[in-house]
């Protein structure tokens, strides 16, 4: 075997050992990087479920904050504990106090002793000409959708309606305004279920208070998925609020 023979030899012998090494050396990054990607997303995983138990059994128990905004304001609001007693309408007074801590985004004030806050866009809703059941009547949403929007929403729906919400123990116009969201809400989650919210929320319709983990998951899967999450899943301690709403 001559010299140049055995230098080619030596010479594919060295690249090969290289070649081993960082063939070696790639291999073992990737490994270390899928078992470090299967560990934060098991952990990450474990957490969203943590929190998605406490999130279903605390909005079953705990006191909730609703809050409807219209072109920035915070227009009505309700706050509801246990589906099986009646909400807490919020009257016009409550709710400047509201207004003044939302222009500072002041979230934490405007929670307060409550578990969960959710301000929801009016534009999450759906305005048709399908009929609700309201003090004693049927109505619109579209008409529905007018008394939310009215300086005088009582009398806008006493003139659409013939109906007194003053016979009904009703005089203060943002509290009517709450009873309508409030309506609105029960028909939206009937409707659509838990995906009401978090496809709302994932439109930026939704701000919610304090935003946990499962909120922050919500952002990062696409929509159709979350539908098929959550369309099935409907929540029956929620459907309960119509009974509170709707007498």
């Amino acid at each position: 075997m001559d010299l140049s023979s055995i230098i080619t030899i030596i010479i594919f012998i060295v690249v090969a050992i290289i070649i081993f090494k960082i063939v070696k050396t790639i291999l073992k990054t990737i490994l270390i990087v899928l078992i470090l990607s299967f560990l934060v997303t098991a952990i990450f995983g474990f957490f969203t479920y943590q929190d998605a138990v406490e999130l279903k059994d605390n909005l079953e128990t705990k006191p909730k904050l609703m809050l409807l905004q219209d072109n920035e304001k915070i227009a009505a609001g309700f706050i509801i504990t246990d589906f099986e007693e009646e909400a807490e309408f919020l009257t016009i007074n409550q709710i400047v106090k509201y207004q003044n801590s939302f222009k500072k985004q002041d979230y934490k004030k405007m929670l307060g002793d409550n578990y969960k806050m959710f301000i929801i866009e009016i534009k999450a809703f759906d305005f048709d000409d399908e009929e609700l059941d309201f003090i004693g009547k049927k109505i619109s949403k579209n008409i529905l959708y007018s008394v939310l929007k009215s300086n005088d929403p009582i009398a806008l729906y006493k003139s659409k309606t013939n109906v007194d919400p003053s016979l009904y123990g009703i005089s203060d116009p943002v509290e009517f305004k709450s009873r309508v969201f409030a309506l609105l809400f029960s028909e939206a989650i009937e409707k659509r279920g838990q995906f009401f919210i978090f496809s709302e929320y994932k439109k930026k319709n939704i701000i919610v208070y304090p935003e946990t983990t499962v909120f922050k998951f919500i952002k990062l899967i696409p929509t159709f998925f979350i539908k098929n999450m959550f369309e099935k899943a409907k929540d029956s301690a929620i459907n309960k609020i119509n009974q509170t709403i709707k007498r």
